[in-house]
């Protein structure tokens, strides 16, 4: 008995840890645990595949995955992609990241890949789940959107710094030619 308590205790701080929980009081990661699924994927399995429909978001416990984005428009063969994906990086579970929060935005297609370098273990949260969640309890539902807005704004200026590093890169080398 005291096991199940200490397991309990332990995800619960799992998705204390996460950004997007943070601000969340542990009564209410534990209505948020009631809805997370574990599942595990392999080294080498693809969690998600950039283009394809998105219903989740996941949450890594264990394992570290690559996060890839092609960078090519879409119209060769299949064997393309692999060669113009690029990794943008590695999201590690000492981390506590979540991707796929998009698809508790909009239904919109996956912007990446994610394929699990080591065998992985994740929280999958379904975005019909957390939505019911959100509208039973609405203090909890702003929360979650808060802290989601705050991961999503994070990621966009990340962005927007890369775009500008990359086009004053194009402009210096056009300027050369």
């Amino acid at each position: 008995m005291t096991f199940l308590k200490f397991s309990a205790d332990k995800e619960i701080s799992q998705l204390e840890e996460t950004a997007l929980f943070k601000t969340i009081s542990t009564e209410k990661i534990s209505k948020i645990l009631a809805i997370c699924n574990k599942v595990r994927f392999q080294e080498g399995d693809t969690i998600m595949r950039e283009g394809d429909e998105g219903d989740s978001i996941y949450i890594i416990l264990e394992g570290t995955v690559e996060v890839a984005k092609n960078l090519i428009l879409k119209g060769g063969d299949e064997g393309e992609e692999n060669r113009s994906n690029k990794v943008f990086t590695k999201l590690k579970a000492d981390d506590h990241p979540v991707f796929g929060e998009i698809a508790l935005l909009e239904n919109a297609k996956r912007t990446a890949t994610i394929k699990a370098l080591t065998d992985c273990l994740f929280y999958e949260i379904r975005n019909r789940d957390l939505r019911a969640l959100a509208e039973e309890d609405h203090e909890l539902g702003y929360r979650i959107m808060y802290n989601l807005a705050t991961i999503v704004s994070s990621r966009l200026r990340k962005a927007d710094e890369e775009l500008v590093k990359l086009t004053t890169v194009l402009s210096i080398i056009l300027k050369e030619s």
